[in-house]
């Protein structure tokens, strides 16, 4: 009996640890403040803004590192940076790293720009990776204990004058795992 019960809870803590899984972080490319428009259609000088979103739920976020990349048929603009950020370095486009003053546990944006589509064609608008950094990477610093950085998986890059799909679980590995 007692074997039964030691068996039983190893069983436990082995199923806990598998379903808590690997910590993960996202960010992603929107048009829109609810991070759910990933296209943007127009003809001629459209104007629109491209919200950069993250989300590291749990531990949460304290800092993100990336680049974006725009075709030549974008002019980016203005660009605001979240007032929640105390630390900025580097540029959208050269690499940046900006430091929040606490915890993110849920959706925040670090920047804001506005751009301007001036053509037809399809292209896309794409969060690469911060080439400044060694080696080059994108990166979410989490609110563990000495900030261990993760690599976040890229959530949407911002579509142009084509439709995207956002990957969801019933349309991604989340949908593939159910099956087994």
């Amino acid at each position: 009996m007692k074997k039964a019960l030691l068996i039983g809870v190893a069983m436990l803590l082995v199923a806990s640890a598998v379903s808590a899984g690997p910590d993960t972080g996202y960010i992603g490319l929107f048009a829109d403040a609810g991070h759910s428009v990933c296209s943007v259609m127009g003809a001629g000088f459209t104007p629109f803004t491209m919200w950069i979103w993250c989300l590291d739920e749990q531990p949460g976020l304290t800092a993100v590192e990336f680049a974006v990349l725009f075709p030549p048929d974008v002019i980016a603009s203005t660009t605001t940076l979240n007032p929640l950020i105390t630390v900025s370095l580097g540029t959208l486009t050269g690499g940046t790293s900006v430091a929040f003053g606490t915890c993110q546990n849920d959706y925040v944006w670090t920047h804001q720009v506005a751009c301007y589509l001036i053509d037809l064609n399809p292209n896309v608008i794409r969060i690469i990776a911060d080439p400044t950094a060694l080696p080059p990477a994108y990166l979410i610093a989490t609110c563990d204990v000495g900030n261990p950085l993760i690599g976040p998986v890229i959530w949407s890059n911002l579509y142009l004058n084509q439709t995207c799909v956002i990957a969801t679980q019933n349309a991604s590995w989340g949908a593939i795992k159910s099956l087994f």
